[in-house]
């Protein structure tokens, strides 16, 4: 029934968190964000990383040093944008970092799977 291999459908789950957190990125870098459509994007990137995560400890081939990378990338990024949604840290430069890395170890995932 489905033609894509679960290695193509993880790097399609990690394209979709990872543009799911730039887009909360940018909501709460707006002058005057909407803290609720934050608040969702936020919701939805978490949701399809557990999915991933489901996937992952189903097929052993995705259990890759890459692939943990960004996972706790993933994982930081979503603490840090709590902490500003939540707790009004301010500490966006720190966020956008942490996007930064997330998309790095993005890259990597995609060249270790021989996906570039």
């Amino acid at each position: 029934m489905f033609s894509k291999t679960p290695v193509e459908l993880l790097v399609k789950d990690f394209s979709n968190i990872y543009n799911k957190c730039q887009s909360a990125y940018e909501l709460v870098t707006s002058r005057n964000f909407n803290e609720y459509l934050a608040i969702l994007t936020t919701a939805e990137a978490y949701a399809i990383a557990e999915k991933a995560y489901v996937r992952c400890d189903t097929f052993e081939e995705l259990q890759t040093k890459e692939v943990e990378e960004f996972v706790n990338a993933f994982d930081v990024f979503y603490f840090e944008l709590k902490q500003v949604l939540f707790h009004k840290n301010d500490d966006l430069e720190s966020l956008y970092n942490r996007l930064i890395y997330m998309s790095q170890t993005y890259e990597t995932v995609n060249a270790s799977f021989n996906l570039l």
